[in-house]
């Protein structure tokens, strides 16, 4: 029967009591039989020894493998920022080639719109923005083949789609960050 021990003593020197209100002798002056002996412990230290020998030797192994290897290509912090540049250059010549279109019909499809913006230029795309529950935001970006077809597009600042009068600005090029406040006033950028 297994109780187990606190470290209170009883009424007696040699006498331990458990949780359970049990007594149980232990012999002070050997302590063999409540504690290891010193032959398990040299032995377990020994044990012990050989396994962090034998980590420091795949330790070494692991170095060396890496003395050998050179380096196959560059850092892939080094891809990433070229391409950060390469993917925003490439954002805001797309952007100067974009439309916003605001106070877009919930019911209005990406074909209507298309065909409302077709004399302007040819129409690469139409993105109608939809919330988490698929429903749309009320607004649509127009990307054209052509950086003319802007001002085109322009021009139809106020037209009615759907019964309701459209509100057209050039795309303006997103700055990541920009929208991130510090501190206890926001940044509010000027829009020249």
């Amino acid at each position: 029967m297994a109780t187990t021990m606190t470290a209170k003593r009883g009424p007696s020197d040699g006498e331990m009591r458990g949780s359970g209100g049990r007594a149980r002798t232990c012999p002070v002056e050997g302590g063999e039989a409540c504690h290891p002996s010193a032959a398990e412990l040299r032995a377990s230290l020994s044990t012990r020894d050989q396994e962090i020998e034998e980590m420091r030797r795949r330790l070494q192994e692991l170095e060396k493998l890496e003395l050998v290897i050179p380096p196959a290509a560059p850092s892939h912090e080094e891809e990433s920022k070229t391409s950060v540049a390469e993917t925003t250059a490439e954002k805001a010549e797309v952007d100067a080639r974009s439309i916003y279109v605001g106070n877009v019909d919930y019911a209005c499809l990406p074909e209507e719109v298309q065909q409302h913006f077709q004399y302007c230029g040819t129409v690469n795309r139409v993105t109608i923005l939809t919330d988490t529950f698929g429903q749309p935001k009320g607004f649509a970006y127009v990307e054209f083949d052509e950086v003319e077809a802007v001002q085109n597009a322009l021009l139809l600042n106020e037209t009615e789609l759907h019964g309701r009068p459209l509100k057209v600005c050039p795309k303006r090029t997103n700055i990541p960050g920009m929208n991130q406040s510090r501190g206890r006033h926001p940044f509010y950028p000027s829009y020249g």
